[in-house]
């Protein structure tokens, strides 16, 4: 969470919480829109599945986005100013409050991992990048029935490093080929390693998910600082399970977010669903972009 490096807040700059989807981004959300003067929208600017917002229709999956257009530029500055209404769902808190000039917007929006400097430019946002182990989302993606999108970022990937003048290696899908693990570990390391690049460029605040929710009040706390935001007992007790059950609940497939489970006993539930040879697989394929975002967060 703090870092050297982490940007200056000013007072009522809205706030991004990003990562790769099934990372706890709405969860995070939801925390940070615990605190007193914020509210969160709900829905994801950039996300193009269905009938999401997709950026007003001008993305159609994941993309890199270095100069928006007129259309992307006044659709990012609307949603994080609380002025759009597309971008509000039941998700959200408080979404009235959004359009208050005093309230710090907070956008949960996954798509926007790797363009990371064209928001903050476009918006003034403090991106939040949070990132989970990878095994647990490939946990999460067993769950919900999905698969990882390397058709649609390998060519990000490719064209990605070309600009840094790296070479561009061998291509995602080929990596990700033998099976659900390899393809979820060069998914997971294709997404956090572009935003750690781009980073350079727009500083961030990166988040553990396993060191925010088993380290108390104390971990939240100083999340909170860093942002400038005022931590409260109903922080505290959003950070805790809120009034959940003591002993979370069987995981329910398909069920897109599951809000009442406790936070802590959510971080390492996934470790009792994976075999050890995955996971021992996953983690040698991981480590560089794993060690990299480690040495970031708090």
């Amino acid at each position: 969470m703090h870092q050297p490096s982490d940007p200056a807040v000013p007072a009522h700059a809205p706030i991004l919480v990003t990562g790769m989807p099934r990372s706890g981004t709405t969860w995070l959300a939801r925390l940070l829109a615990s605190a007193p003067g914020t509210a969160l929208a709900g829905r994801e600017p950039m996300n193009p599945r269905g009938r999401q917002y997709g950026l007003a229709g001008t993305l159609t999956g994941w993309t890199e986005l270095v100069e928006p257009s007129t259309t992307q530029s006044w659709a990012l500055r609307t949603a994080y100013r609380g002025l759009n209404p597309m971008v509000l769902s039941r998700y959200g808190r408080r979404q009235w409050a959004c359009p208050l000039p005093w309230t710090r917007v907070v956008i949960k929006d996954p798509f926007a991992l790797l363009s990371i400097p064209a928001v903050r430019a476009a918006t003034g946002a403090v991106p939040v990048v949070l990132y989970r182990h990878p095994a647990a989302g490939l946990v999460s993606y067993r769950r919900m029935g999905w698969r990882p999108d390397l058709d649609e970022l390998a060519p990000i990937l490719a064209a990605h490093r070309r600009g840094r003048g790296q070479d561009a290696g061998p291509d995602l899908r080929d990596v990700g080929a033998p099976g659900e693990v390899p393809a979820m570990a060069a998914f997971w390391s294709a997404l956090y390693e572009i935003a750690l690049d781009n980073a350079e460029h727009a500083p961030v605040v990166v988040v553990s998910h396993e060191r925010l929710t088993t380290g108390g009040a104390d971990a939240g706390r100083r999340l909170f600082t860093r942002l400038g935001l005022r931590w409260t007992p109903a922080s505290a007790q959003e950070l805790a399970g809120g009034d959940g059950p003591a002993v979370a609940p069987a995981s329910d497939a398909g069920r897109l977010h599951q809000l009442d489970r406790p936070p802590a006993q959510v971080a390492g539930a996934w470790r009792r669903q994976i075999d050890p040879e995955q996971l021992a697989e996953i983690e040698a394929s991981t480590a560089g972009v794993r060690a990299r975002l480690d040495a970031l967060a708090d």
